[in-house]
C-alpha cells in the first residue's frame, strides 16, 4: 500500500474560483456539482485556500447575523494556505499528513506549487480499495 501514488487516484479534475468570487456564485456551484468544496486560486493557478462545507457553516453562522450576501466574497471565509501535497507522494504520505491535520481534503500540486487535482476522502478509499484488490490477485 506504500507504494500507491497521489497522482493514481486524486481527482484531476478540481473545480476552483478567485478570492474575488462571489458566495452566491460558490454555493451555486457546490449545489449543482454536488462537490463539497473549491479549491481557491490566484493568477498563476497556485491554490491559496480552500472553501469547504465546514466554511458554509461559517457562512450561514454570519448571515443569520445580518451579512449582506452581496458584499461576500470567497476570500473572507475560505481556509487560507490549505495543506497541499506533493504529485510525488504515496498515498500512504499523504494519509498520515490528511490524519495529522485533521483535514478530509487536500489540493494536489506539482514542484512549482501549481493545482494538479485534489485528494478526497472518496479519492484515499478507491486507492486502498483498489491496491488491496491487486494484493488479493
Amino acid at each position: 500500500m506504500r507504494d500507491v501514488w497521489i497522482t493514481d487516484v486524486m481527482t484531476r479534475e478540481v473545480t476552483t474560483c478567485m478570492p474575488n468570487t462571489l458566495l452566491t456564485d460558490v454555493v451555486k456551484q457546490l449545489h449543482t456539482k454536488k462537490f463539497s468544496c473549491l479549491v481557491v486560486i490566484n493568477e498563476h493557478h497556485k491554490p491559496v485556500g480552500i472553501i469547504t462545507e465546514r466554511d458554509m457553516v461559517t457562512i450561514l453562522a454570519d448571515m443569520l447575523a445580518d451579512v449582506s450576501w452581496d458584499s461576500l466574497s470567497v476570500e473572507n471565509f475560505m481556509t487560507p494556505d490549505p495543506l497541499t501535497i506533493l504529485e510525488d507522494h504515496t498515498l500512504f504520505e499523504a494519509v498520515e499528513l490528511i490524519r495529522e491535520e485533521g483535514i478530509r481534503r487536500a489540493p494536489v500540486v506539482n514542484r512549482n506549487n501549481e493545482l494538479i487535482g485534489i485528494l478526497t476522502q472518496t479519492d484515499i478509499i478507491n486507492g486502498y480499495y483498489h491496491a488491496s484488490v491487486a494484493m488479493a490477485e
